[in-house]
């Protein structure tokens, strides 16, 4: 597969986060803790009476404590409580404590957030309380350099797999692309005309970088109908900009495209685009 973007890179991420539970999800977060804090970072697992004294990995120098937990699908209550027994049990058994950093693979309701916020960052300030939920985590890692993003999950992209025919539709409006926006997690490179004067390609520039940026919030707004709405007409606006150049969109998506390496890849769709341009004759 052709190189990932940051966009699409941090989608994967996502996504392999997503698959991972119990241990899986602390082993993934122990390779993090090795690369953020190289030299210092010590994972810990539970062993004997005591567990792990509520300290899932830390930084003897930097002082820094970790507890991961999987808490997808996990009542509000509950994991109030989970967050509010793993720090402070991580205070009592723990000195000097600095930063003290909760990560999990969800994303957390506003809730949580202002309960972390209103009641445990007052009751210790000398403590700095972090939550990387799904996209934080995701974010930290799309950051790091390609190896070290291997090395804490598997994201290795591929090579394309046997060559298959995708028919590819003329997108008049955001409404007809809206559907293969939402629905992907990785761009093919798109082709565009050869002749492109500079403010043609800026415009073409402009526009995929707007359709990748639609896509990325495309799950956080697909519950609002006005929201989507409002997101078709700014594609329809983009479309009509392009189509004033006699430059028009083709598109289509494919479905079940290997987007991670590995004997089991994490398999995602992927957006194909093609820019043409329209003779004077044609409508």
């Amino acid at each position: 597969m052709a190189a990932v973007d940051q966009n699409s890179l941090r989608k994967l991420v996502e996504g392999q986060l997503l698959r991972l539970e119990g241990n899986a999800f602390q082993d993934c977060m122990d390779q993090l803790g090795l690369v953020l804090h190289p030299g210092d970072y010590q994972p810990v697992r539970a062993a004997g009476p005591k567990g792990d004294t509520k300290n899932d990995g830390y930084c003897p120098k930097a002082r820094v404590f970790y507890a991961a937990h999987a808490t997808r699908g996990e009542r509000i209550d509950k994991t109030k409580a989970k967050i509010r027994g793993d720090l402070e049990g991580c205070l009592q058994e723990h000195r000097e404590v600095r930063v003290w950093r909760f990560l999990t693979n969800d994303t957390l309701p506003g809730e949580v957030d202002q309960f972390i916020d209103n009641e445990l960052r007052p009751l210790y300030p000398d403590v700095t309380i972090e939550v990387w939920g799904l996209k934080k985590l995701a974010d930290e890692i799309s950051k790091l350099k390609k190896e070290q993003v291997d090395r804490i999950i598997d994201v290795i992209t591929v090579d394309e797999p046997e060559f298959e025919v995708v028919l590819l539709d003329h997108m008049k409006t955001g409404r007809d692309l809206w559907p293969i926006l939402s629905g992907c997690l990785g761009w093919m490179p798109h082709e565009e005309p050869d002749d492109c004067t500079d403010e043609e390609q800026d415009l073409i520039d402009s526009a995929i970088q707007s359709f990748q940026d639609w896509s990325d919030i495309s799950g956080d707004i697909e519950f609002s109908r006005s929201s989507v709405r409002d997101a078709q007409r700014s594609i329809t606006s983009i479309l009509e900009e392009l189509a004033e150049k006699r430059l028009a969109v083709f598109a289509a998506k494919k479905n079940g495209y290997p987007l991670t390496g590995g004997p089991s890849p994490f398999l995602g769709t992927v957006a194909i685009f093609r820019i043409t341009r329209v003779s004077e004759n044609q409508p």
